[in-house]
């Protein structure tokens, strides 16, 4: 049943549709076969400080977060494809140079250049996807496979990198370039240029006139500040998590089956999880329970059970994927209701760039609680279900209040 109506939602695509939803899977194949082992290479295979190490991971994710805004706005001046294209590139060179390099100075440039190759292709593949399918129904149905796409590269991305570590890390960054190569290829043949682009290129104002506008736009900033919590909630898979197994338990291999378990549910339950949501729930409802249920996957970790460590984490990320899959694509395809189709691009680049902030402060929060002697651990997973709950149900609201609004302007 499951591959039945996953092949008749891949066959509703377009075929520029089907190679941005590619774009999902082997985009997080690549970044996923080499980013998890960097730190760990450039510390003990290449024998430079933490210090360093932690300058070129953190530079790599400022490049990244930091220039959403810069490339979505970009891609609505020069075209999505040519920006798609553009951050392919430039994750080539990126990540050839963090596989081959050598030298702190060649391993910051390629640092650079694999984040910034994000900033630039993500918001245009977003606002792309988001301008093939105008109609709501039909893109939270592509958001939401495409979700499931990113899911498997996800799960795959480290066994592949893991059994490439056997040989060499050179042989991981080259073959994470090759697979960006191929991608460029194909959306080079195959990924159309937009019909709405091709005459309008440059005709567009100032650009910060357009995010002075953005900002002051007075629904879409609360719908941005509030759906970047999911970008908060999220990050603490990687800091949260990890820190709390190890206080637990010195069994790291639980951390592979958390990413492990998130990453099945999200293949084999996000398309199943989305039907459901747009038969039963709606999109106000499936944002507002998926947050809340997001954020109180955390109090799973107050539960601790020393004659079976790993069952509490694994059922903090059942919850937390189950959360995600109700949201996640919710909240990417919602976005256009707030923009004309020709401001995509920057609008996706803000609401991006927002939630890279909002990870960036709580990773270091949250890091600076967990390494407290003084901060029960309950106190910080509280905190996290609160956030969920808060921003779910204020988005509940947005959404729900501009459903209405939509429907009385139909009325009349």
């Amino acid at each position: 049943m499951f591959s039945k109506h996953l092949i008749k939602d891949w066959q509703l695509l377009s075929p520029a549709g089907r190679v941005l939803v590619i774009n999902g899977f082997t985009f997080n194949l690549g970044f996923y076969m080499l980013l998890p082992y960097l730190a760990d290479h450039l510390q003990h295979n290449l024998g430079i400080s933490g210090w360093y190490v932690g300058v070129i991971i953190g530079l790599r994710v400022l490049s990244q977060q930091g220039m959403f805004l810069v490339g979505g706005t970009l891609g609505d001046r020069l075209g999505y494809k040519r920006l798609i294209l553009l951050g392919c590139a430039v994750r080539i060179i990126g990540f050839t140079l963090l596989g081959v390099g050598q030298t702190i100075p060649t391993l910051i440039l390629g640092a650079f250049c694999s984040g910034f190759a994000g900033a630039l292709f993500t918001p245009s593949s977003q606002a792309y996807l988001a301008s093939e399918y105008p109609e709501q129904k039909a893109r939270d149905k592509v958001f939401a496979l495409q979700n499931l796409t990113s899911g498997a590269g996800m799960l795959l991305g480290p066994l592949v990198g893991l059994s490439l570590l056997y040989f060499d890390f050179a042989l991981v960054g080259v073959i994470s370039a090759g697979l960006f190569s191929l991608l460029f290829v194909i959306q080079w043949c195959f990924l159309p240029e937009l019909e709405s682009q091709k005459n309008t290129v440059h005709a567009h104002s100032h650009f910060w006139k357009q995010w002075s506008q953005m900002l002051r736009h007075k629904s879409f900033m609360q719908f941005v500040l509030c759906a970047s919590v999911y970008q908060l909630l999220f990050h603490q898979l990687y800091i949260a998590v990890p820190h709390e197994i190890r206080a637990v338990t010195q069994d790291v291999s639980i951390i592979t089956w958390v990413f492990a378990t998130s990453s099945i549910m999200g293949v084999l339950m996000q398309m199943p999880v989305s039907r459901f949501v747009e038969s039963r729930l709606g999109t106000a409802r499936g944002i507002g329970l998926g947050m809340a249920i997001m954020g109180s996957s955390y109090l799973w970790l107050n539960i601790s059970l020393p004659w079976l460590p790993a069952l509490p984490f694994v059922i903090c990320a059942v919850f937390f994927s189950l959360g995600s899959m109700l949201v996640f694509p919710l909240l990417g395809s919602y976005v256009p209701k707030f923009c004309s189709p020709k401001e995509l691009g920057s609008h996706y680049g803000l609401y991006s760039c927002v939630g890279g902030i909002y990870a960036f402060i709580g990773n270091i929060s949250t890091g600076w609680l967990l390494s407290s002697t003084n901060i029960d651990h309950a106190w910080i997973w509280s905190g996290l279900a609160s956030f969920g709950i808060l921003s779910g149900a204020l988005l509940f609201l947005q959404v729900n209040q501009h459903a209405k609004r939509q429907n009385i302007g139909l009325m009349q």
